[in-house]
């Protein structure tokens, strides 16, 4: 069986904003993309949506 890595919530300042994200603990941290989406003002349901289309793949070549 794995071990399993406890993450904890933290508040991230990003230039003006603040975000609630994840601290690992190696100091990293992480967000979901609903996380994301909402801090770009866009419904979460249209983060996936653009991962799941050909024009990602068409962005990363």
């Amino acid at each position: 069986m794995s071990e399993s890595i406890k993450a904890n919530r933290a508040t991230v300042a990003i230039g003006a904003l603040t975000v609630d994200a994840f601290m690992l603990p190696d100091g990293s941290y992480r967000m979901s993309l609903s996380q994301a989406a909402e801090c770009i003002g866009k419904p979460a349901r249209s983060t996936f949506d653009f991962l799941q289309s050909k024009a990602l793949n068409r962005l990363l070549g």
